[in-house]
This record gives C-alpha cells, structure tokens and sequence, in this order.
C-alpha cells in the first residue's frame, strides 16, 4: 500500500465550527433562494464515521489535523462563484484563500475563479475583462489555476465567451479545473458534457486541463478524450474511491490511445463535502499498483504545478 505524501488537488477550506451541521446549511447558501434551490439535495448531516473526536477543536484546526493524518502534504484551494457576481464578491471569494494561505503557506495553494458570464444580450460584453482579472490575481495572489463551472453558469466550455480567458491561461500557465458530468446540484446538465472539451482542447493544445468529478455517466468518453489529448486530465473530486466508476479504474490500469491512464488521473476530495481521512484511506487500498497510486495522489498534480 502507498503510503507516501498526498497532494489534495480540489480542497475547500472548512466551512463551519458547528459539530453536525448540515453541508448547505451556512448562511451564504440559505440567504440566497437560488443557491438554496439549487443544493437542496445536498442537506445531509455530517456522515456516520465522523465521530466525536473528529469534532474536537476550530473548523481550522481539525482540518490541519486531518491533513496531518492523512498525510495530505498540501491542498489546492478552488475558488467558486456560482451567479453573476461583482467584482468585489469575486476578490473576496479569493482573499479568502489568500488569508488562509498567508497564515499556512507549506499547507495550502490556491485557484481563482472569475466573473461567471452574464446571460442574455450583454453577454459578450468585454470578454478581455476575465483575463485582466486572471493577470492581476496571477501577479499579486501567486494563484495556480482557474476554476471554471459550467453548469451553472448556463454556458458550455467551448463557447467563445471563455476562449480569450483560456488564451490568458496559456500565456501565464495557470491550469484550467472544469466541471463535468451530471451535476448533483440543480443546474443545468448539458454544460457539463465531457464532448465540449474535445473542441477546447483541439483549439488550445497547449491548454492544461483538469475535468474534475470524473464525467460521470460518461465516463468512458472522459478516459478517451484524456487518452486522445495529451493536456486533458480527470480529477476524482467528489467521489468516495470505493464509488470510482469501473472505466475509470480500467484506465488507471492501462492506456488508451497511447496514453497511460496512470499518468492522467489526479486524486481530489472536494473536502469538506467528502471526509478527507476516510477519503485519503480508501484511495490508498485502491486494487492498483503502488507506483500508479503513486502518480494518481501525489506525482500527476506535482508534474502539472511543479510549485505545489
């Protein structure tokens, strides 16, 4: 079994000091009714293995605690936001990380968002705007990549309003983390079509990729285009390693158009949605070599973000 160092490539900071609260259940998400709609299937207690112990101390603390544990190195941080939004809402979506990493900067590192496109005729409005925001969070925040959802933002990958914000990501070689597969939330599926990416990854091959939530129930294709582009990857975020799909497991063992699945596949939790111990432990047994373990928690994402 690896039981080696562990890089957590899709983390969000703990949300609450309340000892069973509900995921959805913080004042951000209630306070908005479409946020509240849309998460509605998301209000579960906290799970069963989480027992007292893990419920001793600050939010901040357990989480250090259970990244020491578990041996999660570091953590990468993704930005969200998930309506049109202001300016100021999209800086202090990214401060908070930044104060986070200011004050453990061995723990954690970070990935923006940007402004969520605007529906309806103003949409196409200024789409330089996004880029110069990604320069300046770049320049001044030492961000790695941007995270990127298409789901609820009504607008596919490969619509032109994100191109010239993938162009800013190649020149400053910030990692793209994009949503795919089925949404659990309330919002729309087809963004989250894994087939857009074949049409951004054909445009921009020098576009680092990460498909995050595996692409679930296309799977198979997911492996595929992975396979077929050489900067194209999958992240486990949000799925429990006994619940991995089995194509996704098949191609970790193999390859598929000349590409090692081993190489291609990077290990999230989407933390705190997913117990980053009972996480971090069931990836370790996975039925897999140790060495493609190896890759999949720790080497992938380091090849990727040399600076983690």
């Amino acid at each position: 079994m690896y039981m080696g160092p562990v890089v957590d490539a899709f983390f969000h900071p703990a949300w609450t000091d309340t000892p069973g609260s509900k995921f959805a259940n913080t004042s951000a998400w209630l306070e908005d009714p479409m946020r509240a709609r849309a998460m509605q299937t998301f209000k579960k207690s906290l799970p069963e293995h989480v027992g007292a112990s893990d419920l001793q101390g600050s939010a901040e603390e357990r989480m250090l605690r259970d990244m020491d544990e578990s041996r999660v190195e570091k953590a990468l941080l993704q930005a969200s936001l998930y309506y049109p939004s202001t300016r100021e809402a999209l800086d202090n979506c990214v401060l908070e990380h930044v104060e986070l990493i200011e004050k453990y900067p061995a723990r954690f590192a970070h990935c923006a968002t940007v402004l969520p496109p605007r529906q309806g005729p103003a949409s196409y409005w200024d789409l330089m705007e996004n880029p110069r925001i990604l320069e300046e969070y770049h320049e001044r925040y030492s961000i790695k990549g941007v995270h990127l959802l298409p789901a609820p933002w009504g607008t596919p990958p490969n619509d032109k309003w994100y191109y010239p914000l993938f162009s800013k990501c190649v020149e400053l070689g910030l990692v793209v983390f994009i949503y795919v597969g089925i949404p659990g939330p309330l919002w729309p599926t087809y963004p989250n079509y894994p087939l857009h990416l074949d049409d951004v990854c054909l445009a921009f091959p020098d576009l680092v990729v990460v498909a995050h939530h595996i692409g679930d129930p296309w799977v198979e294709m997911m492996t595929h285009l992975s396979g077929k582009h050489a900067n194209l990857y999958i992240a486990t975020s949000g799925w429990a390693p006994k619940r991995y799909p089995e194509e996704l497991i098949k191609f970790m063992a193999g390859k598929w158009h000349g590409q090692k699945g081993a190489d291609k596949v990077i290990f999230g939790t989407d933390h705190p949605f997913l117990n980053l111990k009972k996480t971090v432990e069931d990836a370790r047994c996975l039925a897999l070599p140790d060495e493609v373990i190896e890759k999949f928690m720790y080497q992938n994402i380091k090849k990727l973000i040399p600076s983690l």
